[in-house]
């Protein structure tokens, strides 16, 4: 049996906490195995006691494992945890990290990551600042990570994507949960341009307040930089500063005027000894100088893919302009079951890409 079916529900199950996930999988080597714990092992493994164990045990036994799992497969959105080899090494690295993400889109390697963060009731100063860095960091071959909220973060993401750039967002809500709402198309623009939307938050979570401060923690450790872009003296993007100094990243700042509420933070941050961005252009000359050669934005020539006779069939059906499995359906002739199967195995190997749900276009 695939090991991810295995994975889908650790990564659903509610009864253990997001900080003790990580501990029972490093423990138990990994998902299949916790599965098939019995009671007595998951007491000897001392990370829980014995009420949370019977709960675990008896939410585990009333979980479909193959009916949930398929049920999510059919949705344009994936996941990724700790037991896979792509899963961003910056993340195994920190104290508290997730055991796993949902995200839809494409994720990038995360090799050369910039995290930008700001206030969300910027000025234009900030939106400017925001903007032009999100658009020079894209330019130089950084993907550009921030939180997808308004004002400072909406502007980095969107900086990015006017140069033809990748950038992540990273939400304190369920991934199939737009915050906030008016942002609806920046999250379809970010996800159709090659980056992604990631959460570690179950599907359907409200974005709560408590949730962003842990969500930060991602924001940081996802990059290689920390730039903090106007941030008043008690506001989240000293959060994220805070994680970054924990995960040892370096934090940049763009100075502002002494006496402004959205200088406040900032400034704090300059005499803890952050760096100061002066001049923008010649800061990312010196981060690209300091993390290699810039990274083309020309895509590789790939290697032939010899399709099946199911597969080339289907991937004939589509072209540049979104179409909808109901139409292939009709149009193939094929057994629904047959056709899904021959979908998602096209989207695995990167022929097609679904650009909103249950909608497919050619990639190659």
């Amino acid at each position: 049996m695939d090991n991810s079916i295995y994975q889908y529900w650790f990564m659903r199950n509610e009864d253990i906490t997001y900080g003790r996930k990580p501990k029972l999988i490093e423990y138990f080597y990994d998902s299949y195995n916790l599965y098939n714990a019995s009671k007595q092992e998951l007491m000897e493994c001392k990370l829980l006691d014995e009420k949370t164990v019977d709960k675990f045990i008896a939410g585990r036994q009333r979980f479909d494992l193959y009916k949930e799992y398929e049920s999510f497969v059919a949705t344009p959105f994936s996941f990724i945890t700790m037991e896979d080899e792509i899963y961003p090494n910056k993340l195994l690295n920190i104290y508290d990290k997730p055991y796993g993400l949902y995200y839809i889109g494409e994720l990038p390697d995360f090799k050369r990551a910039v995290s930008i963060v700001g206030a969300r009731r910027c000025s234009a100063y900030g939106k400017r600042m925001a903007t032009e860095l999100g658009g020079l960091l894209s330019e130089a071959g950084f993907t550009v990570i921030s939180g997808m909220a308004r004002g400072v973060d909406t502007y980095s993401h969107r900086g990015c994507l006017d140069k033809k750039g990748t950038t992540v967002a990273v939400l304190g809500s369920g991934c199939d949960v737009i915050y906030p709402a008016d942002n609806r198309l920046l999250y379809e623009k970010i996800i159709n341009s090659g980056g992604a939307v990631v959460s570690e938050y179950q599907m359907g979570t409200s974005p709560l307040a408590m949730n962003f401060p842990r969500r930060n923690r991602i924001v940081s450790a996802l990059s290689d930089v920390v730039i903090v872009v106007e941030a008043r003296e008690k506001s989240g993007s000293l959060i994220t500063a805070d994680f970054a100094l924990d995960h040892g990243k370096d934090i940049y700042v763009t100075p502002g005027r002494i006496g402004d509420s959205l200088s406040e933070g900032t400034n704090r941050l300059i005499a803890q000894g952050a760096g100061i961005i002066y001049n923008l252009n010649a800061f990312v000359k010196e981060l690209s100088d300091a993390y290699g050669t810039v990274i083309t934005k020309q895509k590789v020539k790939k290697d032939e893919i010899i399709l099946t006779e199911e597969q080339s069939k289907v991937y004939s059906l589509f072209d540049d302009y979104p179409k909808s499995i109901a139409t292939v359906l009709e149009e193939s002739g094929m057994d629904y079951l047959m056709l899904l199967s021959v979908l998602f195995s096209l989207e695995r190997i990167g022929m097609l890409s679904e650009v909103f749900k249950n909608n497919f276009i050619k990639t190659r």
